[in-house]
């Protein structure tokens, strides 16, 4: 799916000023982009307006060249479940359902229906091969993220959007879940991931670096210690 947004801002409140700020960025099939920046930088935000979540104040985003602000409620609701799949850092799966039956909810809702065995199928691909009865607090915090992962991914959206995926994760089940995205995105879905974490956004093919709303640098082929430096040489002229 070809996802465009052009000039695109938020400002909640005038007093405050635009929190984004005239972004332009086009994500091609298969982009994995990982969004920096430190707090209040606007990278949320901006995943929110591009995953139909938050409502921009000024711009556009499209995708394969619908406009999705200009869609009824209702509409844009139903293109953002059967285009688009979000991962949260708290999982947001609901506790009553077992593994399975969260994914199979997900998947109704995004209208293309599973049996519980192709459910059982979808966690087997993310290492979860058994657990599809388990509720989810029954099982670990890696565990359940990949949940989160095999729900948004059994629905088999154009793009992901996932906002800090392993921020409640330690580092093993951290490195398993960023895995899981990177092997989404070579499989040609599209990724866009907000981290604080270098380790992490050095999967990616390209880190976008937001400051103060606009898109201030954008480093391709990402390194850990690339991205540490650049941060840091950031911070140092901002001190």
């Amino acid at each position: 799916m070809r996802l465009v947004a052009h000039r695109l801002g938020k400002t909640y409140r005038q007093a405050d000023g635009p929190v984004v700020r005239g972004i332009d960025l086009e994500v091609p099939d298969g982009a994995f982009l990982a969004l920096m920046g430190r707090s209040g930088s606007g990278k949320s935000t901006l995943l929110g307006m591009l995953a139909g979540i938050v409502r921009p104040t000024a711009g556009t985003v499209s995708y394969d060249g619908v406009d999705l602000w200009a869609l009824t409620d209702s509409r844009r609701s139903r293109l953002r479940a059967t285009r688009t799949a979000t991962v949260f850092q708290d999982y947001n799966l609901l506790e009553e359902l077992s593994a399975a039956e969260n994914i199979r909810l997900g998947a109704r809702l995004a209208r293309r229906p599973l049996t519980r065995e192709e459910a059982d199928a979808a966690l087997e691909r993310v290492g979860l091969a058994g657990l599809g009865s388990k509720r989810p607090d029954e099982l670990s915090g890696g565990q359940r993220q990949r949940v989160a992962i095999a729900r948004a991914l059994a629905s088999s959206p154009g793009v992901v959007f996932a906002d800090e995926p392993t921020g409640a994760l330690d580092e093993r089940s951290g490195a398993v879940v960023i895995e899981l995205l990177a092997r989404a995105a070579r499989a040609g879905t599209s990724v866009l991931m907000v981290t604080h974490d270098p380790a992490v956004a050095a999967a990616a093919q390209e880190v976008l670096v937001l400051r103060d709303g606009v898109i201030e640098e954008r480093l391709s082929r990402p390194t850990a210690a690339r991205i540490s430096h650049l941060t840091a040489a950031r911070e140092g002229e901002r001190a």
